[in-house]
């Protein structure tokens, strides 16, 4: 299959703001840290939201279309569409009781509603490619890969928002190295597993083998994009995310090198998704 890039950003800018709005409202609202950046990261957020709703009509060769696809419940582009808007919905809600100052409770069941839905909407992104008829997409690893990604991005998105702000502070820092490290870790496993899943998925061709990705032609993309930006980098950065030896490298350089890193690994893994992403027809 073809590279589908307008769904690759979308996918991509989804994760980032459904993973920012639910590492923030943890951290503010849950462990009570750092409620400084509870504004700017939903800002964030609604941003990241917007850029890939847009990239998904870029999708479509009419998008006008699109209101078609609205009038069936049961289509993906219904069921994203309509997660999108209850995430971005529930976020300026949690944005306006901000605004007038709200008590710290009604602030943390909107932020909690928010952070589910914002979950729902991850896994609903990856679980729109779960398909019998293209074997390499046809698991549940998918979706809940594009959950764990959007964790690990929303997490570095938190930090660099963290470490810009003047006093950071520290335990808030140390709080998000841990997530980053667990989401990576759980990533890790995910990874193997989807690589697991094409070794032993029904139909074997040479366009989705274990082969291709290993050593083949997309050997780059998995070595030097998954394994390496998205795993290796941003856990020898995370190590280095809080530190008070002056010549380390500063949380915020951190954080910024990590962020570009795992949003080009998000990219590197969607992109070779589609190029896995081969059908069964060629068998009947």
């Amino acid at each position: 299959m073809s590279i589908q890039w307008p769904l690759v950003f979308f996918t991509l800018f989804v994760g980032l703001g459904c993973g920012t709005f639910v590492s923030a409202a943890i951290l503010t609202e849950w462990c009570g840290k750092a409620k400084q950046i509870r504004t700017i990261s939903s800002i964030l957020a609604i941003v990241a939201l917007g850029i890939g709703g847009m990239s998904s009509t870029l999708h479509l060769g009419h998008p006008e279309r699109m209101f078609g696809a609205l009038g069936h419940p049961t289509s993906g582009i219904f069921m994203e569409s309509t997660m999108i808007f209850l995430v971005g919905l529930t976020i300026l809600i949690y944005l306006l009781a901000l605004r007038r100052n709200a008590s710290d409770a009604t602030c943390k069941i909107i932020a909690t509603v928010g952070a589910v839905l914002a979950v729902v909407l991850a896994f609903v992104n990856g679980d729109a490619y779960v398909m019998a008829s293209i074997p390499a997409w046809n698991t549940w690893i998918l979706p809940i890969f594009y959950v764990s990604s959007a964790a690990v991005m929303g997490c570095f998105s938190t930090g660099v928002l963290l470490a810009r702000t003047e006093d950071a502070d520290t335990t808030a820092l140390i709080t998000i190295k841990r997530a980053a490290l667990i989401a990576i870790a759980i990533q890790t496993v995910l990874l193997i597993a989807y690589i697991g899943h094409i070794a032993v998925a029904p139909y074997p061709d040479v366009t989705r083998s274990v082969a291709r990705v290993l050593a083949g032609n997309l050997a780059l993309l998995f070595w030097g994009g998954l394994v390496l930006l998205g795993l290796l980098v941003p856990t020898v950065l995370m190590t280095k995310f809080y530190t008070k030896n002056a010549e380390s490298v500063s949380p915020l350089t951190s954080v910024k090198l990590g962020l570009l890193s795992v949003l080009a690994a998000g990219v590197a893994f969607r992109v070779m998704m589609f190029l896995l992403g081969s059908s069964i027809k060629q068998f009947f």
